[in-house]
């Protein structure tokens, strides 16, 4: 252990940490085990795309199929209950530790039974757990019904909204319910600026519509499409002209129909039948994933490449650079003995923060105060400002952007390169050009 960087100091009982070893758990810096996995929103399901049997959905209260026939196989339609979940198969092996550490911490810390003796995957369905969104501070009670083998969790569009997400490719974690409520400790945060972030400090045990974002709401829930709808459609009119003619989650608030009752139009297959990772996940270097995006574009014939790079660039790389760019300038030093942080580098050279010393051989008394002396160092590198430079450049060459967008790019590089070249003169003699 390192130290302790809560308000009060305040250590977690080692034998949590022991018991984690134990059972190989990972533990994040609330005290609570988690899995990430990419979000992703449907509203129906077949038992058999999930592997639960369709008796056990039964139990768990799924009586009929959406069109109101019993539930009696494993190829029937069902929808999605707002706060159940099907999260990736890759995660069972970290859940299971989690249980097993669970009960294990039940048993001996606090002698109590053991809670969920799951031995597989399967004895996880029902249980209860939570969604947690990085950034935030709020988690959302759910219920695993079971499995998927997509790097990815499937859940209703509202369930995601109320994580304050809105699934455009961003991971959210999933702990058990049981784990959060035993290991979770406000005492144990670190009181540092975002100390309090990515930690449920709250619980949301029942989502309700009309509080979550408006991108959930305009969820279509039709059945079909009316014929005015097709013909409004020539004049190429604007999506909420058109509001009237579909049927969304927005104009059922207040009813029944805002959980329940949700159509589609087209038929699919499985639900997992796509890729089961997401390219932003195997590809490792930022330059990969930009490069895999252009060419994507260029296979499409309804993007155009060239929008695409300038979009990127506009909107990523050059707020990033000048984001960057500032940062540096305005940067505080920091010690690397005692993290001590100034504004100004000392005119020492070197840290200048009294510590209190300790005693003991180094002939001082206890608590006496001496200077660190510890070396300061930048916070923000140069490698920072200058990541995405090269690869905005070849971008560029390659693809072209127009030139309003070129012009910046090449205004911003040369206030790069003016802060970092060195502009010293260097003299020369005639025996250099010879």
């Amino acid at each position: 252990m390192k130290g302790l960087i809560s308000e009060d100091q305040t250590p977690e009982p080692i034998e949590k940490g022991l018991l984690r070893a134990k059972h190989g758990v990972s533990v994040f810096r609330d005290g609570t085990s988690r899995y990430d996995m990419s979000d992703v929103p449907i509203t129906h399901f077949k038992p058999s795309e999930i592997g639960t049997p369709w008796k056990k959905l039964q139990d768990l209260g799924y009586s009929h199929d959406v069109f109101g026939a019993p539930l009696d196989s494993d190829e029937q339609m069902l929808e999605l209950l707002p706060q159940d979940f099907v999260p990736s198969i890759l995660a069972k092996g970290h859940l299971l530790s989690t249980c097993r550490f669970v009960d294990d911490l039940l048993v001996r810390f606090y002698q109590m039974d053991p809670f969920y003796e799951a031995e597989d995957e399967s004895d996880l369905v029902g249980h209860l757990a939570i969604g947690l969104a990085p950034h935030t501070s709020g988690g959302v009670l759910c219920r695993i019904i079971g499995w998927t083998t997509a790097s990815a969790g499937y859940a209703h569009p509202l369930f995601h909204a109320a994580k304050r997400r809105n699934c455009d490719g961003d991971e959210d974690s999933l702990m058990l319910l049981l784990d959060g409520l035993l290991n979770f400790s406000r005492k144990i945060l670190p009181m540092g600026r975002g100390g309090r972030m990515d930690a449920p400090l709250v619980l949301s045990t029942r989502i309700n519509p009309s509080e979550i974002d408006k991108e959930a709401l305009n969820v279509d829930c039709s059945w079909s499409y009316s014929r005015a709808f097709y013909e409004a459609t020539k004049a190429q009119p604007h999506p909420n002209d058109l509001q009237t003619l579909v049927d969304l989650v927005d104009d059922r608030l207040g009813t029944t129909g805002e959980i329940r009752g949700y159509g589609w139009t087209h038929d699919s297959g499985r639900l997992d039948a796509g890729p089961e990772n997401s390219s932003y996940k195997t590809l490792e270097t930022m330059q990969d994933k930009m490069l895999a995006q252009l060419a994507l574009g260029t296979r499409l014939r309804s993007v155009s490449a060239q929008r695409v790079a300038s979009q990127v660039i506009e909107s990523h790389f050059l707020p990033d650079l000048r984001g960057n760019l500032m940062a540096f300038t305005r940067q505080k030093v920091r010690c690397v003995k005692c993290a001590a942080s100034y504004r100004r580098m000392p005119l020492a050279g070197r840290c200048i923060q009294t510590v209190s010393t300790g005693g003991g051989l180094t002939g001082s008394r206890d608590g006496d105060s001496v200077l660190c002396g510890g070396n300061v160092v930048l916070t923000v590198s140069e490698g920072a400002v200058r990541k995405y430079i090269e690869i905005t450049r070849n971008v560029i060459e390659k693809y072209g952007v127009d030139d309003y967008t070129k012009q910046r790019v090449e205004w911003m590089t040369e206030s790069v390169d003016s802060l970092f070249n060195d502009d010293t003169v260097t003299v020369m003699t005639i025996n250099d050009f010879v």
